[in-house]
């Protein structure tokens, strides 16, 4: 029996794969090429899993597997949302199955998708402030260092708060050097979508020591070349537009501590393996875009920034910030009330001497 013939008077058979693959197709009108891509993955990995235990067809699938695959998530020790979002991912899969007559009504809500508190959603390994600016103060004081990709790269992503892809997407005429600004633009037809699309389109201003590492990058690092669109990007290597690896790759490089003073870990930098490509994401240290991003919007934040205002910056949803990005530590809002309280109760300031 082939994988489309009907079962009794029941619809027609499919199998996952072809499922999954329809799917994605009708995606691909409503989300992101990203967004696309990491639904393409998560489904991917359930389908090689359920073609493991010799499952392949839709009309396989029972509450008993899927409960199988949840536990299965536990055990490889993931990070709480991103078993939420493998499990949300192909709950909308199975609803869209549902709607489709490929499995039973009722089986997509057999998938318990975890709630999480806003700590569990967010990680507590951003980028820190002083550790922002201490590496930014290497690079700002290094003749070597200066303007060199990273140094570039960690310059716009912590002063933006922008997201990788924005960053990646920016062209060389998209920055202003003169009125010291960048425009975040969404060009999907070219492969560099922002991620609320024409939303998300902003003009962000610049520091004098942004643009100077800008330029420096500019004048001194960058190819001339252009992608395979004809566009000339911004960050440009000898293959023209970076890749996402690229970038992040940077990133875990600029965030490397050993740069400017001892290994926190008790390493050698000369004989590091973390410094390689392939395990700079290794370093307990490092920090990835994301991790500069969450960063940024804290510390935009904390130097009094209102939330409308990030979010602007950002391209983020204002209740997003307040629920996942404003997050003060514990010992920052002990500091902000004990000042207030300190001043407001300073009995040698006050004008009612007892």
């Amino acid at each position: 029996m082939s994988v489309s013939d009907t079962a009794g008077d029941g619809p027609p058979r499919r199998s996952i794969r072809q499922a999954i693959d329809r799917f994605i197709k009708r995606r691909k009108t409503e989300m992101t090429d990203r967004t696309i891509r990491s639904d393409a993955s998560r489904l991917a990995d359930f389908a090689d899993w359920c073609a493991d235990r010799d499952v392949t067809m839709m009309d396989e699938l029972s509450p008993w597997l899927l409960d199988e695959y949840d536990l299965e998530l536990r055990d490889r020790d993931l990070a709480a949302i991103t078993i939420k979002s493998k499990l949300t991912t192909i709950r909308v899969f199975l609803k869209y199955c549902a709607r489709t007559d490929l499995v039973e009504d009722d089986l997509p809500d057999s998938i318990d998708v975890p709630t999480l508190e806003a700590a569990e959603e967010s990680s507590d390994e951003r980028l820190e402030a002083e550790d922002a600016q201490a590496s930014l103060s290497f690079f700002r004081d290094s003749k070597a260092y200066f303007g060199v990709p990273m140094h570039a790269f960690l310059e716009l992503a912590w002063h933006t708060g922008a997201r990788i892809g924005s960053i990646r997407g920016l062209d060389l005429g998209d920055y202003d050097a003169d009125e010291q600004f960048v425009h975040f633009r969404h060009r999907p037809s070219e492969g560099t979508p922002l991620k609320n699309k024409h939303e998300g389109e902003r003009l962000v201003g610049l520091t004098d020591a942004v643009c100077a590492a800008l330029d420096t990058y500019i004048a001194r690092e960058r190819s001339d070349k252009r992608d395979e669109k004809g566009r000339a990007p911004l960050f440009c290597g000898r293959q023209g537009r970076p890749s996402f690896s690229t970038f992040r790759y940077w990133s875990y490089q600029a965030t490397q501590p050993c740069l400017w003073t001892e290994c926190p870990h008790g390493r050698r930098r000369a004989t590091c393996e973390y410094t390689e490509r392939n395990h700079a994401s290794k370093c307990p240290s490092s920090r990835s875009p994301h991790r500069i991003r969450t960063g940024s919007i804290t510390w935009q934040l904390n130097r009094g920034l209102d939330i409308e205002t990030v979010a602007t910056r950002v391209n983020a949803n204002a209740d997003t910030i307040r629920r996942y990005y404003d997050a003060a530590t514990q010992t920052e809002e002990f500091e902000e009330r004990r000042r207030d309280v300190e001043a407001r109760l300073d009995i040698s300031n006050s004008e009612d001497k007892l």
